[in-house]
């Protein structure tokens, strides 16, 4: 479809309006004309009310000119009669009192069409008595006023039912008959023949009215098609809407709805008095006119809603759906989250609590309705815990062949509820977490006994040879002094090597546990102190001091002593080497909470930039320029025979002061 120009859609608009007006001015018309019977009368009874509406006028003159006459000994009596002169109104008329003298005669001998005869009342309001009376009943009082209206007319009366008191005022008054003529042949242009003028026109016009009516509404229904299927705008075939069509349609709708409704109202609500009744014919004209476009440009929004995919999410009512259904799913998840998180201990109370607030409710309500409650709470209790001791049983068997060594067994979860599913998933995840763990460690333990045998055999058999045939070189008594340096670097490096070779099995075998531990009852001060003196000599020479500081409880621990002579002569042989010269070396052991304390303590020779864990791995020294003697595996090797007899080793480090200390239960 082409796009349908503004300017096009505007001057539908308009014409909708022009015809949507004329329409409603012929329904109207329409109306009026089967109201007054004009479609079988000529339009007789028409012309009567209209006539009648228009009088209305002349008869307030009419009252004023009598009261004219009657005040005044001198009325402009020359004014009226030209006011009435048959060139300025067609209508004329004569006054006479009860006796049926004439008062005022503005006769003419000119045929009429319409006469009006009444009676008009002159008040001598100049002359008005008021009187105050008590009477026992309100009846009494209105008899009283009755008789009263027989001979004097009442401006005014008033009750007061708690005292019995009358109030009333009134005066004298003549009555005087008017009789007013419309003239046939009109001869003067006035309301009357303008009004009635109309009114024949409307009446020739009336099966014409009734084609208008019906043409203007083909044109405005032929209008509507065009506005809703040319609503909004298309580009490369794809629709875009204007403002006024992004409005929520329900909200458009509802708006339309709410004003027509006010509309139609207030028109009900002005056109009940009766009384004007052109305004009133008007006014509907006006007011249906509005509805009607405002019923069309809903129509059209809609229409061009209609046209997009999913036109209802573009309404208000789609909107609020949105927010519940967000504040539901916002409701459902804060409840399963509390469910998921909550203690079981809080959800049985909380259901503990709801069930037995259930059965106040009902006990309130009627005792026999808690009876029945009651069996039916007993009938989900038995079911419940029966269902609950069925998943407990599965557990219970699950983490006996767990325990027992069966990792392949995994628990049934079937029909099992939420808090229970979830620990059985967490007793099947821990057996198939201790079957690879377990796994991995036997992976691990054949690796470094693969280790252990293939250095032992690739490394060790190669290195006997290399240290043999150096010592075979230095026996054939090289003269080259160079040749000798040479022979003493391989013979020293070769020796390295062997230390190293033998430190890694042995890392090896103390990290596997492959060491025998023949634990008794040591004294850790015996043996500090000969470790102090077998390491006194070394001392001598770096120019350390050692300080021994014994407990004076002569601990003793369950220990292989030596194993612990072993940890003791690696870490005073570190100290020999890393030690800063000419300062003091502590070795201490003291009893604290039941345990055994044993501190090596020294001053760092290098600066350690490293922490006490990275010191712990395996080739790692405290050297980083790795020019002292060592392999690194020695803190390693210590911790490790420690841990095999149940002890601690710990390294502290603090600054250059670098610290170790082993501990062990006190035996008594």
């Amino acid at each position: 479809m082409n796009k349908v120009s503004t300017a096009a859609k505007i001057t539908a608009w308009f014409l909708l309006v022009v015809f949507a007006f004329v329409f409603f001015l012929s329904v109207a018309g329409v109306a009026v004309l089967i109201h007054t019977g004009a479609y079988w009368d000529g339009g007789r009874i028409f012309r009567e009310e209209v006539a009648s509406e228009v009088f209305s006028f002349d008869k307030e003159r009419i009252r004023y000119v009598l009261n004219e006459y009657k005040r005044y000994s001198a009325p402009n009596d020359a004014g009226y009669r030209q006011m009435y002169d048959p060139e300025n109104s067609n209508v004329f008329f004569i006054i006479r009192d009860n006796k049926g003298n004439v008062v005022v005669d503005y006769k003419s001998d000119a045929e009429y069409q319409i006469k009006y005869e009444y009676e008009e009342f002159y008040k001598h309001d100049d002359k008005s008595i008021s009187e105050t009376k008590y009477f026992d009943t309100k009846a009494e009082a209105q008899e009283y006023i009755k008789e009263l209206e027989q001979t004097y007319f009442i401006s005014s009366w008033s009750y007061l039912h708690t005292e019995g008191k009358l109030e009333v005022t009134f005066c004298d008054y003549e009555v005087y008959t008017v009789e007013a003529y419309i003239r046939r042949s009109f001869t003067a242009q006035d309301r009357y023949f303008y009004s009635l003028k109309a009114v024949d026109l409307i009446v020739a016009m009336r099966y014409w009215v009734i084609l208008i009516g019906f043409t203007c509404s083909i044109i405005c229904l032929l209008l509507v098609i065009f506005l809703c299927s040319s609503s909004g705008r298309f580009e490369d075939e794809k629709h875009r809407l204007n403002l006024i069509h992004r409005t929520p349609i329900d909200l458009y709708l509802g708006f339309c709805t709410v004003f027509i409704v006010s509309l139609i109202a207030a028109f009900v609500e002005f056109s009940s008095g009766g009384d004007y009744e052109l305004i009133t014919v008007l006014l509907f004209v006006f007011i249906f006119t509005l509805c009607a476009i405002l019923t069309v440009s809903a129509t059209v929004v809609f229409s061009a809603r209609v046209k997009q995919k999913g036109w209802w999410r573009n309404t208000v009512i789609y909107y609020i759906f949105l927010v519940i259904k967000k504040l539901f799913c916002f409701i459902k998840d804060v409840a399963k989250y509390v469910v998921r998180h909550l203690p079981i201990l809080w959800k049985a109370l909380i259901a503990l609590i709801a069930v037995k607030a259930l059965e106040l409710i009902f006990m309130i309500i009627n005792i026999r309705a808690f009876t029945g409650f009651w069996i039916l709470e007993f009938a989900a209790i038995l079911f419940a815990v029966i269902y609950i001791v069925v998943a407990l049983r599965k557990l219970q068997k699950a983490a006996t062949e767990i325990s027992g060594g069966n990792l392949d067994y995994r628990a049934d979860l079937s029909n099992m509820p939420g808090v229970l599913r979830e620990h059985g998933e967490h007793l099947n995840n821990i057996g198939a977490g201790l079957k690879t763990a377990l796994e991995e460690q036997v992976k691990s333990e054949h690796m470094k006994a693969e280790l252990i045998t293939n250095v032992s055999h690739d490394i060790k058999t190669p290195l006997t040879s290399i240290v043999n045939y150096v010592d075979l070189l230095k026996k054939e008594g090289i003269e080259s002094e160079t040749a000798k340096e040479y022979l003493d670097v391989l013979d020293r490096q070769a020796i390295k090597l062997k230390k190293l070779t033998e430190d890694l099995i042995e890392a090896s075998k103390a990290t596997s546990g492959c060491v025998t531990v023949n634990a008794e009852r040591t004294d850790i001060n015996v043996l500090l102190s000969q470790a102090s003196g077998e390491y006194e000599g070394k001392f001598m020479e770096k120019g350390l001091a050692p300080v021994l500081n014994l407990a004076i409880e002569n601990p003793e621990v369950f220990a292989d002593g030596g194993l612990l002579w072993r940890v003791f002569d690696n870490l005073l042989n570190n100290i020999c080497k890393y030690s800063q010269q000419n300062t003091r070396v502590y070795l201490k052991s003291e009893v604290r909470e039941e345990k055994v304390f044993i501190l090596f303590s020294n001053i760092s020779e290098a600066q350690l930039g490293i922490s006490s864990d990275e010191l712990m791995e395996r080739f790692v020294r405290g050297d980083s320029s790795r020019n002292t003697e060592g392999s690194g595996l020695g803190l390693s090797i210590a911790r490790s025979l420690i841990e095999l007899q149940g002890g601690t080793f710990n390294i502290i480090i603090d600054g250059d002061l670098f610290k170790v200390e082993i501990s062990f239960d006190v035996l008594k």
